[in-house]
C-alpha cells in the first residue's frame, strides 16, 4: 500500500510517498488552514502534488501540519484531503507531532520549532502531550522567522538600523515604504514577506546589530518555553526542526547555552526522518 505524509508549514509543505520504490519526495505550497482558503488549499493538492503522483494509488495519508491544533482544523483538513483522495484512510495531527517523531521517535523530549512560525511542546508515547500557547502573528511567533524579520523592519522603519544594513536591506528587498506598511496587514502576506527579510539579511548575522536581533528573539522564544515547562525544560532533552533554528543554530545553542539549557539536535527538515520512521514498519 502507497502512503503519503507530508510535512507542512506556512511557507511550504514537504511530502513523501511511500511504496515498493524508493521515496518519492515532493513540495508544494504551505497548506496551514488558518491561511489558505479551501479553494486554494483544494488546488494546491490537485495541480501541485497529485501530478506529481505519477498516478500512484493512495491507501493512506499522514498530514502533519501547523494550523491543524483543533478539533475543528483537523477535520476540515481530512475533509480537503478527502474530496482529492477519495479511498485513502486519513490521519491529521500538528507540525509539532512531526517534529517530535523526527527528533525523538519513541523517546520522550522538548519539541521546538523555529520556521516561519514558532511553537513548542512536550512530547511522549509518539504524540505532542501538551502544547506552549501561541497567539502567531503580530503578537507572538518568538523567535521564529516572522518575528526576526518584524523585528529587522521595526528597526529600519524606526531608523535604528545602521547604514550599511539599511543598503543591504533595500539592495535585498526594494520595496517602497507604502508597499511595505500593505504587506504585512494580513497574516499570510505578513508571515512570507517577514521571513524572505529574515532570510535575505542572514549573509549579515555577523553584524552586532543583527546578533541583538536574533539573540532577543531566541531569548524570548526560549523564556516562554521554560515558563511553559519549567520542570519539563530542565530534565528532558530539548530538540529544535525549522529553517531558522539550522540557519542561525550557532546563534540558538549560545542563546540556549547562557540560559543554561543545553540544545540535543536540530534538525532543519523532519521529512526524511519520518520517511525512514514510517519506512521501518
Amino acid at each position: 500500500m502507497n502512503i503519503l505524509i507530508a510535512d507542512s508549514g506556512a511557507t511550504k509543505s514537504d511530502w513523501v510517498l511511500l511504496g515498493e520504490g524508493s521515496p518519492q519526495f515532493i513540495q508544494t505550497e504551505g497548506l496551514n488552514p488558518h491561511l489558505v482558503s479551501a479553494s486554494d488549499f483544494l488546488n494546491i493538492l490537485t495541480r501541485e502534488l497529485k501530478p506529481n503522483l505519477a498516478g500512484n494509488a493512495i491507501g493512506e495519508i499522514r498530514f502533519f501540519g501547523s494550523g491543524c491544533g483543533s478539533p475543528q482544523k483537523k477535520k476540515e483538513v481530512s475533509a480537503f484531503l478527502q474530496e482529492v483522495f477519495e479511498f485513502a484512510e486519513i490521519t491529521v495531527q500538528t507540525d509539532l507531532d512531526a517534529a517530535g517523531l523526527a527528533l525523538f521517535g519513541d523517546r520522550a523530549g522538548m519539541v521546538c520549532i523555529l520556521g516561519t512560525g514558532s511553537s513548542a511542546g512536550f512530547y511522549e508515547h509518539g504524540e505532542i502531550a501538551a502544547q506552549m500557547p501561541s497567539v502567531g502573528y503580530p503578537h507572538g511567533d518568538e523567535g521564529s522567522g516572522t518575528d526576526i524579520g518584524k523585528r529587522i523592519m521595526m528597526a529600519y522603519l524606526q531608523d535604528e538600523l545602521p547604514k550599511k544594513l539599511v543598503e543591504f536591506l533595500e539592495s535585498e528587498l526594494p520595496v517602497s515604504m507604502d508597499d511595505i506598511f500593505e504587506r504585512i496587514q494580513t497574516s499570510k502576506e505578513a508571515k512570507i514577506f517577514l521571513s524572505e527579510v529574515c532570510k535575505a539579511m542572514s549573509s549579515k548575522s555577523r553584524h552586532s546589530k543583527m546578533q541583538q536581533i536574533i539573540y532577543d528573539g531566541f531569548s524570548d522564544f526560549l523564556d516562554k518555553v521554560v515558563e511553559t515547562f519549567p520542570e519539563k525544560s530542565s530534565t528532558l532533552e530539548l530538540g529544535f526542526v525549522g529553517s531558522v533554528a539550522s540557519v542561525y543554530e550557532g546563534e540558538l545553542r549560545a542563546c540556549a547555552k547562557q540560559k543554561g539549557l543545553e540544545i540535543a539536535s536540530v534538525v532543519r527538515s523532519p521529512i526524511e526522518h519520518i520517511a525512514l520512521h514510517f519506512s521501518k514498519k
